[in-house]
């Protein structure tokens, strides 16, 4: 017999009838709104193991053609299923077992009430008339004019299927046939009809679908939304399951203000390597010109192992124009970045080298200055340190570098740097204290196509660099609302020291100001880079304090820290945005508080003592009490952020109405334009086994041709509107949680910019 394999098979099939599956989704509990299915107690006794074949019953005859008749209360028992029955009969000759009369099937995972029931027990086959199955480990009931199951497949006559509960006819799948294939973990189902309200919405005369976590291709479920920029925006997925580690997704799109776009995209998974390549492209725009051209991006990604030494990684994203990612939009990249990266690396980790060839640069989107490629960037590393006296350790770094930028008076540049290092390291639980002195040389050969007097082709720099960090780690046990805590005390103060040196006759080539966060008061150079070294005679003063609670969740964290320049460092040149205040003595501090059940606090604050004023803040207030309810909000403020001064001010939050009635808002606003940046404000209706949720967007046009601070042109907005719609276990995503609406939903929920490095 196989009732065993009726519910692996049923539940496997119908728990998730797609079109096509392009990953496997992590199952969802079962909502209080479906009741428990009551199973006899005598089936958690029964062993999947046990062989035989039981039948039970009040009165039992024997017919002279080896037929025995059974009669009253018939328990028939196979491994760990149970069949109860009014009648059965067992022909021996004909090894076949009817039963009829008020038949219940239980098995661990699945109940069904049958008018008869027939097992071939030679062909280990059974068979099903009028089922009526309930799934019990997850929501799922269905009907079948007939059942039957063999050990190579399940057939399915006038079957249907819902996740609803019983008497609840909001969704159900109906078809005519459904065969299913154990071996191959296919299933096919003819002349589908899905039924809302036992109204027909939607036929396929064939379609298929996994019974296990195999793919297969198919039709996804489409992607439709609106907005003033492209119009209506309809997409509908393809997917190709090519092999078993590489597959394929084409996605024709349409927009009625922009035309027709194909998105394809491309997986590949191996032992050692992975990637992805995409392409999007929109032969013909209608809101551009008619020899404006295609539209089109590219993305490349890969990262793999070529032995047990060796690494490799691309990075690559192309674009047809600076505007194709605000106009047009993309899933790999946001509307308003300003800049794609791109890169390529081979790495080499060795018992005492490491190395790294590097391929890397920016395609810098909109009316900007385009910045340098490094074309290519070779970095040697010592791979462990080499012990030396009295607890010593020698280490190196080197890197080579050639820069291309053809708009830049430097077109190009050749950049050679040095830097050997000799560590004197102290590391025991309650104490870190760590001595190093380093030698940085750095040589340059800078290229010009132009005419320059005041270009100096070649430059050396040598800079010597003394640092000692010394840090404390305490702690102590106390008593925190009646349970046992622990609260730490890290105080940590460094020395740093490096003489002044002229840089102004080098070129800038990946070299920016870092911001000064609590961190990164103890970094060593407040540049990125290397071609500028700030000089500096400072002692960093900090100290951090924790608490956690007898579960080791941390409650409360706060960050103290300033510099204190014993000499005020000079300016390094004129190029750089900071050179106007290089005494900057910044004291920043940050703050995690979560005093009670659902309630959060980050700050991050840098403040110049010097001039008396904010460089830098952010507050962020969260409330999360459960999966239904969130709020946040949040401000942020920088005082030059690219020559720009940033004040925002936002909020976001989710509260239920009712049970099955969500609200969904969020509001960010410009506080020194005076104007919104975005808004959203959605409506959410969920029950037992469908849910639909309508989101309004309103979000500011990106301008890349405009500067961050040219308030002359008003600015622009998109209003949109879209539209979620799902039938649970019928479907990508079973439910909208909050994190679903939120983080993977029509808009994002996410941390403030911390403006931070």
């Amino acid at each position: 017999m196989t009732h065993s394999l009726i519910y692996r098979l049923i539940i496997m099939a119908l728990g998730i009838p797609y079109l096509a599956h392009a990953e496997e989704l992590t199952p969802q509990p079962i909502q209080q709104c479906y009741r428990a299915v009551e199973m006899p107690p005598k089936l958690s006794q029964l062993s999947a193991k046990d062989n035989r074949l039981q039948i039970l019953s009040d009165r039992v005859r024997m017919l002279k053609d080896q037929t025995t008749v059974f009669d009253g209360n018939i328990e028939v028992i196979y491994r760990n299923t149970m069949l109860n029955a009014t009648n059965a009969e067992v022909n021996q000759k004909n090894q076949t077992l009817l039963a009829s009369g008020g038949i219940q099937y239980y098995s661990p995972g699945l109940k069904v009430s049958s008018s008869h029931f027939t097992a071939l027990l030679k062909e280990d086959k059974a068979i099903l008339g009028e089922a009526d199955y309930q799934l019990v480990s997850q929501s799922g009931r269905g009907f079948a004019q007939e059942m039957s199951a063999d050990k190579q497949q399940i057939n399915l006559i006038q079957a249907s299927f819902t996740t609803c509960p019983a008497n609840d006819n909001s969704w159900a799948l109906h078809a005519n046939k459904i065969n299913i294939n154990a071996d191959d973990g296919w299933g096919e189902a003819w002349h589908s009809v899905i039924k809302i309200q036992d109204v027909p919405v939607f036929y396929l005369p064939y379609m298929t679908f996994p019974v296990s976590d195999k793919r297969k291709s198919g039709l996804l479920f489409p992607k439709i939304g609106s907005s003033q920029k492209l119009g209506l925006d309809f997409e509908t997925p393809y997917y190709l399951n090519l092999a078993e580690n590489y597959d394929a997704t084409i996605s024709p799109r349409f927009m009625s203000k922009r035309g027709a776009q194909l998105n394809t995209e491309f997986r590949y998974l191996t032992e050692n390597h992975n990637g992805r390549l995409q392409l999007e492209i929109l032969p013909d725009d209608n809101d551009k010109p008619a020899d404006f051209g295609s539209r089109y991006l590219t993305h490349f990604s890969h990262s793999g192992e070529l032995s047990e030494r060796w690494r490799t990684s691309v990075d690559f994203t192309d674009v047809s124009d600076d505007a194709y990612l605000s106009e047009i939009g993309s899933g790999y990249n946001n509307q308003s970045d300003t800049q794609l990266y791109r890169q390529a690396s081979l790495s080499y980790f060795g018992d005492y080298l490491n190395s790294e060839i590097r391929l890397q640069g920016f395609e810098i989107l909109g009316n900007y200055l385009q910045s340098y490629a490094a074309l290519p960037q070779i970095n040697l590393d010592s791979a462990a340190p080499t012990d030396l006296a009295a607890g010593f350790e020698f280490h190196w770094h080197s890197q080579y570098a050639h820069f291309r930028n053809d708009s830049a008076l430097i077109d190009s540049a050749d950049r050679l740097h040095l830097e050997p290092s000799i560590i004197w390291p102290l590391i025991t639980p309650a104490l870190e204290l760590v001595a190093e002195t380093s030698l940085l040389h750095t040589r340059y050969q800078q290229n010009s196509s132009q005419d320059n007097l005041l270009l100096q082709k070649e430059i050396s720099r040598t800079v010597p660099k003394v640092q000692l960090n010394a840090k404390l780690n305490m702690e102590r046990e106390l008593s925190w609302d009646n349970s046992g805590s622990l609260q730490t005390l890290e105080p940590q103060i460094q020395y740093l020291y490096i003489p002044y040196r002229d840089q102004s006759m080098i070129g800038l080539y990946d070299t920016a100001p870092l911001q000064d966060d609590y961190y990164g008061l103890f970094r060593e150079n407040r540049y990125s880079g290397l071609d500028r070294i700030a000089d500096t005679n400072q002692v960093t003063l900090g100290w951090t304090t924790r608490l956690y609670d007898s579960e080791d969740s941390e409650l409360f964290r706060f960050s103290l820290g300033q510099i204190v320049f014993l000499n005020d460092p000079k300016p390094i040149d004129h190029l750089l945005p900071d050179a106007k205040q290089p005494a900057d003595s910044v004291l920043a501090s940050e703050l995690l508080w979560n005093w009670s059940q659902g309630w959060y606090l980050n700050t991050a604050l840098q403040y110049d003592s010097s001039n008396e004023r904010m460089v830098k803040s952010n507050v962020t207030l969260d409330y999360i009490a459960d999966d239904k309810s969130l709020i946040q909000l949040n401000h942020r403020y920088s005082r030059e952020v690219s020559d720009y001064e940033i004040a925002q001010l936002g909020f976001l939050g989710t509260t239920p109405i009712d049970d099955q009635w969500k609200l969904i808002a969020s509001y960010y606003r410009d506080i020194n334009k005076h104007h919104m940046i975005e808004a959203n404000l959605g409506l959410q209706y969920e029950s037992c086994c469908w849910a639909i949720r309508v989101v309004a967007k309103r979000q500011i046009n990106t301008n890349l041709e405009l500067a961050l601070d040219d308030l002359s042109q008003p600015p622009t907005f998109d209003n949109g509107i879209a539209v979620q719609f799902v039938l649970k276990g019928f479907g990508e995503g079973a439910g909208f949680s909050v994190n679903d609406m939120l983080s993977n939903g029509i808009f994002g929920y996410r941390r403030p910019y911390l403006l931070n490095n």
